[in-house]
């Protein structure tokens, strides 16, 4: 059985949920790659839209940009703001507004702009104005799908009328899109029909003297399935999560491998009587004694209340169909008898890669009538993400981890708090001759980080900043290891340490640097590498909101080989929560 979560005190309960979504950047990493692989010819634009489908909007981004992608998209405006908030410096495409939208402050932040009509270029050209430089704008053109942009007559007018405000320095025409109908129908007449009309675009605009940057048309079924399609960008959005665009093709066929894992931790295991109904509307009846389990999420974390009686969750190896309704926190599966061995806190996984015969977002879609687009997407945001993966995208083509590269936990950090808290989750593996080195720009966090340890440890306090003295020791309140504060930032090699009057030693100590990669392995090859980044152009000003901040976690050495450092914390503004440490690493 999977053991209980524990919130150390002093959180308040702050960061638990009882349920999870993983996410593997490195299966986001290898995605990329494989995309970039069928359509060589073309650049890769990482659709992140919608909180990156779900999967967590900046770790996805910055995961495809490490694989290869050179450009990202958003649908909405505030995504594209949050990608430069952040710091991402690559072309930006979004594309759903309505009037009145903050074109000015996209056109400042050099985010490009869809332009499907006249009157959204009329007021992207007047916020030019207001910003005081030209907007990049992406026309588009509907060649069959009868959505966005405008049909093939009005949108040679709009072209005519950007290229003219081209002339005038108030745009520039970056690129003409579309989107396809049927893309993953690769056979169907329809889309080369809208593949010629996009081609006679083109044509328009070459003899009209645009100066295109890019043309892109193919969503991820036509990267993977339509090189007609590809032109200078291709625009893959599902299938950088693992999943199929196709109906009857799945995601391993297609070389891709799901991101996405969602588990929860039963919240109850109970005999039940045969002939018992079970959840509103008694719509499951118990054919049998048996044993019921309720799981604490529901459909306000968007769990399809569609999924009633018909979708698979996986429990201790065995997969069970939801029993009744599902409701807002919570629903209950019919475990059978052999759930008497069962109990509170079991794992209940409702969908993941399906390595080990767990339900796939597939599955889920297939059972409930839908596509596996909804079924990630739709996962609410107070279902806490966890991001997990190697550094550097370390993956063979396959997405295993490349043997000797330790793996990289990813977690998102709100504010302070949040960094203090996740300090003192860590001082729960630490133990004595321990190094910790934190890394990351002035603000970013580490002696706030630090405060955590020292408090998890219990040492004497006050931590803060040890420029000015080298090195700080915080002796134990409770008879273990010391806490050894570290600057070394005027440092040359973590043995002038060795040389400093301590009155501890550092093999009875937990050892915290600031500062001290590239410093540190002449002192140990066993360590805990924090590094620690804001979002650019922020400040420290008291006064501003926290930006927050993202954590990356990686053991290195012997030390750290079989430790667990996935559920350290969470993203999505929460740490995560934490298992009680095996004893041979307290």
């Amino acid at each position: 059985m999977e053991s209980g979560v524990n919130v150390p005190p002093g959180d308040a309960g702050s960061g638990y949920y009882p349920a999870r979504v993983i996410v593997d950047l490195d299966a986001v990493r290898a995605n990329v790659r494989r995309l970039a692989q069928a359509a060589p010819s073309a650049a890769v634009m990482a659709v992140v839209k919608a909180d990156g489908y779900g999967h967590g909007l900046l770790p996805v981004a910055g995961a495809a940009l490490e694989a290869g992608a050179g450009w990202l998209g958003t649908a909405q405006l505030d995504g594209a703001f949050a990608l430069r908030a952040a710091g991402h410096e690559v072309p930006v495409l979004a594309w759903m507004y309505a009037p009145g939208a903050p074109f000015a402050a996209a056109i400042g932040a050099r985010i490009d702009l869809a332009v499907p009509a006249p009157w959204a270029l009329t007021e992207v050209i007047d916020a030019a104005r207001e910003a005081g430089r030209p907007a990049r704008v992406h026309l588009k053109v509907d060649t069959g799908l009868g959505r966005g942009g405008s049909f093939l007559e009005p949108w040679t007018e709009l072209l005519h009328a950007a290229l003219a405000a081209e002339q005038r320095g108030e745009v520039r025409v970056i690129g003409v899109w579309s989107h396809l109908a049927r893309a993953d129908e690769p056979g169907h007449p329809g889309v080369h029909e809208q593949i010629e009309v996009f081609d006679e675009a083109l044509r328009r605009a070459d003899a009209a003297g645009a100066r295109l940057e890019v043309r892109h048309l193919a969503n991820s079924a036509a990267t993977l399935a339509l090189p007609e399609a590809h032109y200078d960008l291709v625009r893959p959005g599902l299938s950088i999560y693992g999943l199929s665009p196709f109906a009857h093709r799945g995601a391993a066929e297609l070389g891709l491998r799901p991101a996405m894992r969602l588990e929860a931790d039963l919240a109850l295991v109970k005999a039940a009587p045969a002939g018992q109904g079970v959840s509103y509307g008694h719509t499951y009846t118990t054919t049998r004694d048996t044993v019921l389990g309720v799981v604490p999420i529901g459909y306000g974390d968007g769990i399809p209340r569609h999924a009633s009686n018909v979708a698979p969750v996986q429990v201790a190896g065995q997969r069970h169909t939801i029993a009744g309704r599902v409701c807002m926190d919570q629903f209950v599966l019919d475990l059978g008898p052999e759930g008497a061995r069962l109990a509170a806190g079991e794992r209940a996984v409702l969908f993941g890669a399906g390595d080990h015969d767990e339900p796939t977002a597939r599955d889920w879609a297939d059972a409930v009538g839908t596509i596996d687009y909804e079924i990630v997407t739709r996962i609410g945001s107070r279902i806490p993400r966890l991001h997990v993966g190697s550094p550097d995208g370390a993956t063979d083509p396959g997405g295993t981890a490349v043997s000797g590269v330790p793996a990289t936990v990813e977690v998102t950090l709100p504010d302070q708090e949040a960094t203090e808290a996740l300090g003192r989750r860590l001082a729960g593996l630490l133990r004595a001759g321990d190094l910790v080195v934190l890394t990351g720009d002035l603000g970013a966090g580490k002696t706030t980080l630090t405060r955590g340890i020292g408090a998890g440890l219990e040492v004497r306090g006050p931590i803060a900043s040890p420029t000015f003295i080298i090195a700080r020791v915080h002796p134990s309140l409770v008879g273990g290891p010391d806490l050894v504060h570290v600057d070394a930032y005027r440092l040359e090699s973590l043995d002038e340490v060795d040389a400093l009057d301590l009155d501890t030693s550092l093999a009875d100590s937990v050892t915290v640097v600031e500062w001290g990669e590239g410093v540190v392995e002449s002192l140990s090859e066993d360590r805990l590498e924090v590094s620690l980044d804001r979002p650019r152009g922020t400040g420290t000003d008291p006064g501003a909101p926290d930006p927050g901040r993202v954590a990356r976690l990686r053991g290195t050495g012997a030390r750290w080989d079989g430790i667990d450092l996935d559920g350290i914390g969470v993203a999505a503004g929460r740490v995560g929560e934490q298992a009680e440490p095996p004893a041979d690493v307290r």
